[in-house]
């Protein structure tokens, strides 16, 4: 089945944030002192525990924004990319927190946009 044009910009968000994971392991292991690289592997694991889940979904041709254990698995993945920028904020640059906030705001877009499937009452 083809994605659609929401579903493919959530696979598009997964990509860059194995991408941001991997530059930033990549920078931690040539910066931090190790007992510091032992917390941001750990951070960094937790981003591709919830990719994994992400990607076994895509596999299953299960991966749409409109499945609300997707959403929750991709703001899973979304709170662990935050907690990877907060235990390597000394060697961040400003382009890699750029990456997290364009993860972050598609996330939110993707949210923003997807199909109410409740009775279309917040209160009911």
């Amino acid at each position: 089945m083809p994605l659609s044009e929401r579903d493919a910009l959530l696979v598009e968000l997964m990509l860059q944030a194995e991408v941001f994971c991997a530059q930033i392991e990549a920078l931690g292991k040539k910066k931090l002192p190790l007992s510091e690289m032992h917390a941001l592997q750990l951070k960094i694991s937790q981003c591709r525990g919830a990719l994994t889940q992400l990607q076994a979904k895509f596999d299953n041709d299960e991966l749409t924004i409109d499945d609300a254990s997707v959403c929750a698995d991709f703001r899973t993945l979304v709170m662990s990319l935050l907690w990877v920028h907060f235990v390597s904020r000394q060697i961040i640059d400003f382009k890699l927190f750029r990456k997290l906030v364009q993860i972050e705001s598609g996330f939110t877009y993707l949210l923003i946009g997807r199909k109410n499937l409740g009775s279309g009452n917040l209160g009911a």
